[in-house]
């Protein structure tokens, strides 16, 4: 025997089969290639950077008011291969990056700078936390940006802005000097 509908239950069949692909259909629109979270999200206060299989996380500046700090940062070695950390510099005024540049410190130098191993499968956390010294940062203040060149011995250079932050991680406002 076959089963009929009633002019009523068939409306409301229909009707609750509308509603449930209005819901798949308004769903499917947040979540495409544009949903929010398939974008990358940063988290943290400093930069990530990546130069093929080295990455390197949250690098930021703690520094004084008087204008000296410490680099921090971790960089991990994804590779098959080892790699070194060959220099870290303050990049040249001419760096093509797209920013204006005004409110960066003048002249800022790197101390402690060395060469560092980069095992393959391997991190290493600036400062070093095995008895190395810091890499000292001088004429920064709390509040500016610095675009640094980190140097590797395989990877490619890396061209990157560093915000440098005060020693309790408060992101002040940008100085105008």
């Amino acid at each position: 025997m076959p089963i009929t509908l009633s002019s009523r239950s068939l409306r409301r069949t229909a009707l609750a089969g509308a509603a449930a692909t209005l819901s798949l259909a308004l769903t499917a629109c947040g979540a495409s290639f544009n949903a929010q979270t398939q974008k990358p999200y940063q988290a943290a206060e400093g930069t990530n950077i990546d130069s093929g299989s080295i990455k390197v996380r949250n690098m930021l500046v703690l520094a004084k008011e008087d204008g000296k700090g410490e680099l921090h940062s971790a960089i991990i070695n994804d590779g098959s291969s080892d790699d070194t950390l060959v220099g870290i510099a303050q990049a040249p005024a001419d760096t093509p990056d797209g920013q204006d540049g005004s409110w960066q410190p003048g002249e800022v130098t790197f101390g402690n700078v060395r060469t560092f191993t980069l095992k393959s499968g391997d991190a290493l956390t600036l400062p070093p936390t095995s008895g190395g010294e810091p890499i000292t940062v001088t004429g920064v203040k709390p509040g500016q940006m610095v675009n640094l060149t980190i140097t590797f011995g395989q990877a490619a250079p890396i061209t990157a802005y560093v915000p440098v932050l005060t020693e309790d991680h408060y992101s002040p406002t940008p100085s105008s000097e």
